[in-house]
């Protein structure tokens, strides 16, 4: 499970400065250790995005798009064990998922990169969006007999919606998800290239199916690229209220202002009862122009101590820039295929490579 990783070594003569686990500012993979944490052995199938439970130390959660599943790594950090988990349903509520982040204690949110076609058994409607999962590894992944039971009388058929406790259906090609507050986050949607706000409301409980007090507001329509099978993962910064988000299919890196926009016309719902509207007039800004630094993809996207990493799909580079969309540094990671970052310090990054199949840890040579 623990394999080192070649990186591409660059002789520079500039002060080293930097990132430690980027090498420093020296941009030379020999100053770099890069362990892989866990590969196909633990399920791993196109990994899109990767998170730390705040709840519980070491415990890391990678979410796979070709199967619909989580890897869970126990103990990442010091002697790390797997499960490789498919929820009952998650051809519908984890579809193609391209993202994860936690949220209010004890939930978590996924974005699916889909336009619901139910693993292909069904002609695509677009009646898809984020989800709301519970984190306890006791019931994730898990059926509720009580949430059967009332669907298969409701419904006259057998039901089993799985371990989901929430979900809105108005944000279909969803490509990234950032948390805000309590059942509150922000998501892109690839198929309408807008950014969304999505309040999950009181959540149904485990396994049920009553979604209609969600709430959607849609910034930025039409102005917002898309890729389908790379994600737009985003970042949101509480401190300035700017939500920084990779952009793939235009190739940058922008910042929305959440605090500007006011509300507009309504939207017709995709499921009756939630509420659907547009926003008018938000701002934002261009931070990052991929072709000044060599980007084809950027997909990656982290903040950490006033730093933005960014990951390039197509090239395989990590970067690290200020709030001002400065770079700090970079290191080349020898292939493309980079998606999800997950900071724990300048000197314990954590990548998923989509492409590989693998998860690798990144810390400075000792």
């Amino acid at each position: 499970m623990l394999v080192a990783l070649l990186l591409t070594a660059c002789s520079v003569e500039e002060e080293v400065t930097g990132v430690p686990a980027l090498g420093a500012g020296t941009h030379d993979g020999s100053l770099v250790v890069a362990t892989e944490m866990a590969d196909e052995a633990d399920g791993l199938d196109y990994p899109t995005d990767l998170a730390f439970n705040p709840e519980i130390d070491g415990e890391l959660w990678i979410v796979n798009r070709s199967d619909d599943s989580v890897t869970v790594v126990s103990d990442a950090m010091g002697s790390p064990s797997s499960q490789h988990i498919v929820d009952p349903y998650a051809l519908h509520f984890m579809d193609q998922v391209s993202s994860i982040d936690f949220g209010a204690p004890g939930t978590f949110g996924t974005c699916q990169d889909s336009q619901n076609t139910y693993n292909g058994n069904g002609d695509p409607n677009n009646f898809m969006g984020p989800t709301l999962w519970p984190s306890a590894l006791d019931l994730f992944g898990t059926s509720n007999p009580d949430a059967v039971a009332y669907l298969t009388e409701l419904y006259g058929f057998n039901v089993d919606l799985g371990s989901h406790i929430d979900m809105q259906h108005e944000s279909p090609r969803c490509a990234g998800i950032a948390w805000e507050s309590e059942n509150v986050y922000w998501v892109v949607d690839g198929k309408n290239g807008e950014i969304d706000r999505v309040d999950f409301g009181q959540d149904h409980g485990l396994g049920f199916d009553d979604h209609s007090d969600g709430i959607t507001a849609s910034y930025v329509s039409g102005e917002m690229g898309y890729v389908e099978g790379i994600p737009s993962h985003m970042a949101l910064d509480s401190a300035t209220g700017l939500l920084w988000v990779a952009d793939p299919g235009k190739n940058r890196i922008v910042a929305l202002d959440t605090a500007t926009g006011e509300r507009g016309d309504d939207r017709r719902a995709q499921e009756p009862g939630t509420e659907h509207y547009e926003v008018d007039g938000a701002t934002m800004y261009l931070m990052i122009d991929g072709e000044d630094f060599g980007m084809e993809q950027p997909s990656g996207l982290a903040m950490h101590d006033d730093l933005i990493y960014v990951g390039d799909f197509a090239t395989g580079r990590l970067w690290a820039f200020d709030l001002d969309g400065g770079e700090v540094d970079y290191l080349d990671l020898g292939s493309p295929g980079l998606t999800g970052i997950e900071v724990v310090s300048a000197d314990d990054l954590w990548v998923s490579h989509a492409e590989g199949n693998q998860v690798y840890r990144l810390q400075a040579a000792e």
